[in-house]
């Protein structure tokens, strides 16, 4: 399998089931155990560099690099509010009704949205901490 060939399925795969891993990666079980955070990244791409430096496979890092950026941004583009996405999303809102959304709501949507994120990055980083324990 060419390094196109690899990046190109790490991003479909990203993408295709990022909504199932969303929603399971809250929960206990196989799916918090398939999503991973800044951690688990680093573990990952301290990997692809160590293998990269044995074989000179530089286009292993660049394409590792590459995904990372393309996942960056669909889930930058996620309608969550305290993303990108939501922020679209508050402002279809307001050209849809034609009205301001208050900006006290919006700033509690907001809180919510950003607690949540945080709650899902900690879920992430204890879940990460403990596959390097076990390991």
């Amino acid at each position: 399998m060419s390094v196109l060939d690899r990046r190109l399925l790490l991003s479909r795969w990203s993408t295709s089931d990022l909504p199932s891993g969303l929603s399971s990666g809250m929960g206990k079980g196989t799916g918090s155990q398939s999503v991973s955070g800044p951690i688990g990244l680093i573990k990952q791409g301290s990997d692809v560099v160590s293998s990269a430096a044995s074989g000179r496979d530089i286009a292993a890092v660049v394409g590792f690099a590459a995904a990372i950026s393309c996942n960056l941004a669909v889930v930058n583009s996620l309608p969550l509010p305290a993303l990108d996405g939501g922020q679209l999303v508050f402002v279809l809102a307001e050209g849809l009704t034609g009205k301001k959304i208050d900006q006290k709501r919006q700033e509690e949507i907001n809180a919510l949205a950003l607690f949540l994120l945080l709650a899902f990055s900690l879920n992430t980083a204890v879940g990460d901490v403990g596959r390097l324990i076990i390991r």
